[in-house]
């Protein structure tokens, strides 16, 4: 195994997005309208690589916390496929729980959609067997969703939860051919990034236990690394 191109590293959660470049695929989040965020508890990722369309996106997320307003309804349509390759996820859960299906094609921003279309993200987790649903792609419009947060062309995020005894790593994937090593330190001031004790990494994994005995550092951090 060799590593041959180091990606983006992540504090904490969000912070240190990389540059777009014209034509690169650009991720963002579609979640609940502003109205239904107490009752709905769910997201995907959804991939846009056309300027125009990174734009309206970027114009939805600008809209957005003014609520559910008569025109800003707009909804995703969209060709999904089985399979997450490591990107789609729940990110309004800490776990970042992985789904089983990931955005193929975006079709269209709407505001109108057959009743057939319409659902969530956890329903249709749950609707197919996804590991016998073949080649065939599936056609979605969730009106009870919009895009909510632009993750970057590197949706790299790391979520710590604490427990009694413990904190629980989960992090958010690159793709199917990356490794993850999870690096803490003691200060901001400080350039000396440590992996963590009691594992060999770097690992697919993404999700780490660590007693709090061993936790080293109040900072931390997720590096991943490409693979050929």
């Amino acid at each position: 195994m060799s590593v041959s191109k180091r990606v983006i590293l992540v504090l904490i959660s969000s912070i240190g997005l990389s540059r777009l470049v014209v034509g690169e695929t650009n991720y963002f989040l579609v979640g609940p309208h502003p109205a239904l965020i107490d009752q709905l508890h769910d997201s995907y990722v959804l991939p846009l690589s056309k300027q125009q369309d990174i734009d309206y996106a970027r114009y939805l997320i600008s809209r957005y916390p003014l609520g559910f307003l008569e025109g800003d309804r707009t909804f995703v349509g969209a060709w999904i496929a089985a399979g997450s390759q490591g990107i789609n996820r729940n990110y309004l859960d800490p776990e970042l729980t992985e789904w089983s299906w990931h955005v193929a094609e975006f079709i269209v921003f709407a505001e109108g959609v057959e009743e057939v279309l319409d659902g969530s993200p956890t329903l249709l987790e749950n609707r197919f067997d996804w590991a016998h649903f073949g080649t065939g792609q599936w056609e979605i419009g969730f009106v009870a969703y919009t895009v909510v947060r632009e993750l970057g062309p590197v949706p790299l995020y790391l979520s710590i939860i604490p427990e009694e005894e413990s904190l629980q790593f989960y992090w958010s994937g690159v793709g199917t051919n990356y490794v993850y090593t999870l690096e803490g330190k003691e200060s901001l001031a400080s350039t000396n990034w440590l992996a963590l004790p009691g594992a060999s990494w770097p690992l697919r994994t993404n999700h780490w236990t660590l007693p709090l005995t061993n936790a080293p550092a109040p900072l931390y951090r997720v590096k991943a690394d490409f693979i050929l």
